[in-house]
């Protein structure tokens, strides 16, 4: 594994193919509600990484070094093999043919093996990396009220992989700008483009800053927001006898950060015989029908919790204008090795938290 280009690592086989198996399997243990992006799709995108490496397709995979996942360009050359791959398929002809050819040349063996790949990529769904669409939740139009659900799935500019979802209500007569457009038969709608656009680029703020953002936004009246986001990943594998060690090269600076450093040096971490991997999986939300606001989230405390004492009461009164609650989680799956890192994690913020064995 090098470090290729700013944050971003690049790994090959063996190694990259145990790093996808495990992040797969990963996702499975980690029992993601619908607050997460989807994971079939997600599993989907990491089998076809793991098949374009086997089959020589491509050379290595490109992992974001900050959040342990692949990155913006590995995600998107699995997408992009599966928007040509009908076309491919046309052009390559008959793949019966083509194995029928392979003892004349090495090509017609690995164009018969690729062509196997679009095949099975055809019919897969893939994670996308920037996805928007916006559900109607109810719509009166006697008093022009509607309400709304917009989700938005995308890989972040950090590295993870999250989904937002917001709930919000809007009245025509209070609109001079529709922040949602609803079609003339009264059942799909779209965000405007500016509303879309603020969404996209405010998806990196927690939900609480979310909410008092879009609470502000005219004829629009904000019920939920809703973050689940998929990563940090942070992983060690061994190469060739085990005497070296691949690492997560920018492991975050926060607790979890601290304590993989720590165990990383550590005794407990030299020459591994085996792979390990840790991830993390955070929800985090702002709601009217939130009963008690906390955090149970070892990584990310109440926003309260952090302001300095000058801070606090601009805090306050902004909190009473708007009448929600938050409440934060996060749960973690490692191998045998990393559990002792997510526990020291969560034990030195006094959280109790779900942390799912991955064997």
């Amino acid at each position: 594994m090098t470090v290729v280009a700013l944050h971003t690592q690049a790994l090959v086989l063996p190694e990259a193919a145990t790093y996808l198996d495990l992040l797969g399997r990963s996702l499975h243990a980690a029992r993601l509600s619908n607050a997460f992006p989807e994971r079939r799709p997600l599993q989907q995108s990491l089998e076809t990484l793991a098949e374009s490496l086997r089959l020589g397709l491509h050379g290595e995979l490109f992992v974001d070094s900050r959040a342990g996942l692949p990155n913006l360009a590995s995600f998107t050359r699995a997408l992009t093999d599966k928007s040509v791959a009908r076309e491919s398929l046309a052009r390559m002809g008959d793949r019966a043919a083509l194995e029928a050819r392979a003892g004349e040349a090495e090509v017609f063996a690995r164009l018969a093996a690729k062509h196997g790949y679009y095949e099975k990529l055809q019919d897969r769904e893939l994670a996308p990396v920037d996805h928007q669409r916006v559900l109607l939740r109810r719509h009166d139009p006697a008093s022009g009220t509607a309400a709304f659900r917009i989700e938005l799935t995308k890989l972040d500019a950090s590295g993870v992989y999250l989904r937002l979802g917001i709930e919000l209500t809007q009245v025509s007569s209070l609109w001079r700008r529709k922040v949602i457009d609803l079609a003339h038969d009264g059942e799909t709608a779209a965000a405007s483009e500016a509303f879309g656009a603020m969404v996209y680029r405010c998806a990196d703020l927690d939900a609480e800053a979310l909410f008092m953002r879009l609470h502000g936004v005219e004829g629009v009246s904000v019920e939920k927001v809703q973050r689940g986001v998929i990563g940090p990943v942070l992983f060690a594998m061994p190469v060739g006898s085990g005497v070296q060690v691949m690492r997560t090269a920018e492991a975050p600076d926060d607790a979890l950060g601290r304590e993989w450093h720590a165990w990383s040096v550590g005794a407990g971490a030299a020459e591994h015989e085996r792979p390990e991997l840790l991830a993390a999986f955070a929800t985090d939300s702002a709601a009217l029908d939130i009963r008690e606001e906390r955090s149970n989230d070892p990584l990310s405390p109440l926003l309260r919790d952090r302001l300095r004492d000058q801070e606090q009461a601009r805090y306050r009164a902004l909190r009473e204008r708007y009448p929600f609650k938050v409440f934060k989680d996060r749960k973690f799956v490692a191998t045998p090795g990393l559990k002792a890192v997510a526990h020291a994690t969560c034990a030195a913020a006094g959280t109790k938290n779900m942390i799912y064995a991955l064997g």
